[in-house]
């Protein structure tokens, strides 16, 4: 059967200075990628939230919870500082589960309508911030202060870390629309419920679902579709002073070194070049 690629998308989620105040790190064999920072006191289903403390967020680097790499005293939210207590993770893609909660574009998200292409293989591509600490450096917790003083120190660079390919999109604004009138008289609550039961467990798997308000588009991705590269895919890194650019920087719309790496949409023709390229240099499978 013929292949044919829809639009795909790059966007940079998770921990930088302004949301978390540093890097991820980065190890010679591995990486982690740090959820950015979500005030707790935003939240309405706190139990629920609660699920998303650093801690219980597994590390891909050796064993236990990601809070090894969290401060003691506080992070940044938006630029604010807030007590360590006082924020969770937002686990937010999920690439252990294949499952990324924004909103449409036009509703002030970044998700592009252009996304919801059947038949079509369409991607999203996920980018973080990743430094190199020195050996041992989270062996010992540490404040906000001097973790950002040794990143700022450090080799860093923004990498692509991991993807998803777009198997379904659950959009939970209009799926509430299709329900009965009965049903959403239960208001939110009951809106999430129904899509448990038309979509699975998944849907309610991030900290969205613990918002008072809240009815994002869920992307969800088949088993095999989604997950981490298995080494970083540099875009900018930093060299002494200098950022240098890599052979895949102009591929995923990298123009210059001050690019902040947002968020990118490509074309058809774009996707298919970065994932045959991808699937060529080893790092993707589909």
């Amino acid at each position: 059967m013929l292949r044919r690629f829809g639009p795909s998308l790059l966007l940079r989620v998770y921990f930088e200075t302004a949301d978390g105040g540093y890097y991820s790190p980065m190890f010679e064999d591995c990486f982690e990628a740090l959820p950015v920072p979500e005030f707790l006191g935003r939240l309405t289903k706190v139990d629920y939230a609660l699920n998303f403390t650093y801690d219980k967020v597994p590390s891909r680097c050796g064993s236990g919870g990601l809070g090894k790499y969290i401060p003691t005293d506080y992070l940044l939210v938006g630029g604010s500082s807030y007590p360590v207590s006082k924020v969770i993770a937002h686990y937010d893609p999920r690439l252990d589960i294949g499952v990324y909660s924004d909103y449409w574009r036009s509703a002030g998200g970044r998700i592009p309508k252009a996304l919801r292409c059947e038949g079509k293989d369409t991607f999203l591509f996920f980018a973080a911030g990743l430094a190199k600490y020195p050996p041992k450096f989270f062996n010992s917790k540490h404040g906000f202060t001097e973790i950002r003083r040794v990143f700022m120190r450090s080799n860093r660079g923004i990498y692509v870390v991991g993807y998803m390919k777009v198997d379904e999109i659950a959009d939970l604004t209009q799926f509430s629309s299709k329900i009965t009138s009965s049903l959403r008289e239960g208001g939110i609550e009951k809106v999430w419920e129904e899509a448990v039961k038309a979509y699975g467990e998944r849907v309610i798997k991030t900290p969205h679902y613990a918002r008072p308000v809240d009815l994002p588009v869920v992307i969800l991705s088949e088993e095999g579709h989604y997950g981490f590269f298995r080494e970083p895919i540099p875009l900018i890194e930093w060299v002494g002073k200098k950022r240098v650019l890599s052979k895949y920087s102009y591929m995923f719309g990298i123009m210059g070194s001050e690019d902040r790496v947002r968020q990118k949409v490509f074309s058809d023709s774009r996707t298919e070049e970065i994932v045959r390229t991808l699937e060529r240099d080893g790092f993707l499978s589909t």
